[in-house]
Parts: C-alpha cells; sequence; structure tokens
C-alpha cells in the first residue's frame, strides 16, 4: 500500500481535523465576546465603562470609530463611525434605520465612548437638509464615501448633544 493510500485509510482527514479545530476557536472566540460587555467588531455589547467627562467645546478630533450606548435601562451599545462638526457630534445609518434607531427613538438619552471617555449626550434626529448636507460632506471627507452612493444623505443621522 503506497503512503496515499494508507493516508487515505486512516479515517478522518487531517483536514477535516483541522477545519474541526478552527471551528471550535471560532466558537469558543464568539463565545467569549458574547460574554463581553462592551460591543466587539460588529457584535453589539451592553453598559459602556469609562469616565464620565464633560463634552467638549468642539469635536474635532473625533477617532475613526467611537462607540455609542442606546436605551439606558437596558444597555445596548455599539461600534461606530462618527464625525464631529464644531460643536456638534453626530453619527449616521441607512434610511431604514436600525435596532439602536429604534432604541433611540424611545429614549433620547445616549452615551458615546470615546478613548476611555463618556459623555452623557441627547440624540435628535436631524432633518433640516442644510445640516443633513454638512453631515453628509463630513462623512465624505473622513471615511472617503462616496456622497452619491446616499447611505448618509438618505439614512437617518442624529446629532449627539448635550442635554
Amino acid at each position: 500500500m503506497n503512503f496515499i493510500a494508507a493516508y487515505r485509510r486512516i479515517g478522518i482527514s487531517i483536514c477535516g481535523a483541522i477545519s474541526m479545530s478552527r471551528s471550535w476557536a471560532v466558537f469558543v472566540g464568539a463565545l467569549a465576546a458574547a460574554g463581553c460587555s462592551e460591543p466587539f467588531v460588529t457584535i453589539p455589547g451592553g453598559e459602556l465603562s469609562g469616565a464620565d467627562r464633560q463634552p467638549p467645546d468642539a469635536w474635532g478630533d473625533v477617532p475613526d470609530t467611537i462607540q455609542l450606548e442606546t436605551r439606558p435601562a437596558d444597555p445596548y451599545s455599539i461600534n461606530i463611525w462618527g464625525v464631529g462638526i464644531g460643536s456638534e457630534l453626530y453619527v449616521a445609518t441607512s434610511g431604514g434605520g436600525t435596532t439602536w434607531t429604534a432604541y433611540i427613538e424611545d429614549d433620547h438619552n445616549v452615551r458615546v465612548r470615546i478613548d476611555d471617555g463618556l459623555y452623557r449626550l441627547q440624540a435628535t434626529l436631524v432633518e433640516e437638509d442644510g445640516e443633513r448636507g454638512r453631515v453628509t460632506l463630513a462623512y465624505s471627507d473622513k471615511y472617503e464615501v462616496d456622497p452619491q452612493e446616499g447611505w448618509v444623505s438618505e439614512g437617518m443621522i442624529f446629532r449627539l448633544e448635550r442635554p
């Protein structure tokens, strides 16, 4: 019997064992991430931790990804893109909304974590065309998104304001 025939005869293939190991590792990793309170990549989390801070006078240096916590009674947090324009901080999603936008409709109180600071803010839906245009341009500049794609300009934009 040659080597290849013997290899095939030993039953479960090595590739199958490796595949099973990877699947197990992915499962354990996902389980660990789900058990954490913080959002993990695209997996939502719960209550954010950090030091309460006063919002800055200007949101000029907002990191690419910030964390937004909604639904204070049962916190739900996500990683999200955000832009600062002067004294205002904005987040947006596509037109149909998502889980967190429904939570904001019920309770406008949110918290944002940037670095290790937590900011208590209130979310207000932006409906005025001029302001929506400025936010769309800010997203386009910061994230190199084509404004013609329309996910920001036609989406739901929220201004996160001081209470």
